[in-house]
């Protein structure tokens, strides 16, 4: 039995047995089938404008991307800055694409925030000088309709906006990767683990799997056990072709939002100044240069270089003995597959790097050499 195949068998085990009173009552946070109409899109009019109450809730920043570009990290770091006020119990909240349907005061109840301050007076860009920055960080966001886009500027046109832009290949492997581990818990491929550990209570509960089959799904979830076919087949699905094409959505945010209000951050600032990203970002959304800077130089070192959240760590993963992760050495073990995959993606890099200099950043991506390899065919 393929990996497909056996999926399948538990997951009719599992939807065969009848869902508790307790859990038919909860809402699920697990992302929708792709092939789910989000239509109608989102609409806050009380929000608009002159219908907005003074000092109600101003949303002051989002991170809309990119998955798996260390955007965990980012959560985990900036939740330490007092003047920054994110989500309280997970990193992604996902109201502007899945639980809009919810309502605003559900979104403002996800943020930890007090009441605003009698001496908060509001600045001409829309800031509040005495006030908490309420922002999150969902990377599915980048790729939000331009109707949404334009209805998020319509709330909040002082909004700030960060995206982590990381290699096209690397981004798609690890992407993939937990796309992999993550339907060993019982998620169809394109659906993912919600929250800032991928938590498994997303996966779809119902009766435990025989000892066997559950076996046999962690075997076949490792990266290993999969055919170069099959990873070139979910490379051009939507879920990775439209997660790959940086330029083409974020020119529907520059459509809605300033130049000035969009940073656009490379990955590997990251790895090689960890703590100068969180200060430009910092201030990018509001904070003051000071307290920006004070914030990063009382973080840990340790903590701060510490990898949040990371499907690309061979030795510790090959340590803990987890199956459904791995480092970029697999893919290394693979080069027709990574040639492929960077002959694929040339096109979006160059895209995005046109993207780079056109607003006036100094840094690219990887473009990948022509090494006489065909894209594979667009399915």
């Amino acid at each position: 039995m393929d990996f497909s195949s056996l999926l399948a068998s538990a997951a009719a085990c599992r939807d065969g047995a009848s869902a508790s009173p307790a859990r038919n009552n909860q809402a699920s946070r697990k992302r929708p089938h792709p092939g789910a109409n989000a239509k109608p899109s989102p609409s806050f009019p009380s929000l608009h404008g002159r219908n907005k109450r003074e000092g109600s809730f101003e949303l002051s920043f989002l991170c809309i991307g990119a998955q798996k570009a260390g955007t965990t990290w980012l959560h985990t770091q900036l939740q330490k800055c007092p003047r920054l006020s994110l989500p309280k119990e997970q990193k992604e909240v996902h109201f502007w694409d899945w639980h809009w349907k919810r309502g605003f005061d559900w979104y403002v109840r996800q943020f930890d925030h007090p009441p605003r301050s009698s001496n908060a007076k509001n600045g001409d860009d829309g800031s509040q000088s005495h006030s908490r920055l309420h922002g999150e960080i969902t990377p599915c966001y980048v790729v939000l309709p331009p109707v949404t886009i334009a209805e998020i500027h319509r709330c909040f046109p002082h909004l700030k906006i960060v995206f982590v832009a990381r290699d096209l290949v690397d981004r798609a492997w690890s992407a993939m990767i937990m796309e992999l581990r993550d339907q060993s818990k019982g998620l169809n491929p394109g659906e993912f683990a919600d929250g800032a550990g991928g938590s498994s209570k997303k996966a779809r509960k119902g009766p435990e799997m025989s000892v066997a089959q559950r076996r046999r799904i962690q075997q076949q979830s490792s990266p290993e056990s999969q055919p170069d076919s099959y990873y070139l087949e979910r490379l051009q699905s939507e879920t990775h072709s439209q997660r790959s094409d940086y330029a083409t959505h974020l020119r529907n945010w520059y459509e809605r939002f300033p130049t000035s209000a969009v940073l656009l951050v490379d990955y590997r600032e990251i790895e090689s100044d960890p703590r100068g990203v969180l200060q430009k970002i910092a201030i990018h959304v509001g904070v003051g240069e000071e307290e920006a800077k004070d914030f990063v130089e009382r973080l840990c070192d340790k903590e701060v270089r510490r990898r949040v959240n990371v499907a690309t760590n061979a030795k510790s993963d090959r340590a803990k003995g987890d199956a459904a992760t791995t480092s970029q050495h697999s893919l290394a073990e693979r080069p027709r597959l990574k040639k492929q995959m960077e002959a694929y993606l040339r096109p979006h890099a160059a895209k995005f790097n046109a993207l780079l200099e056109e607003k006036g950043y100094s840094w690219k991506i990887a473009e990948y050499e022509d090494c006489g390899i065909q894209p594979i065919a667009i399915l």
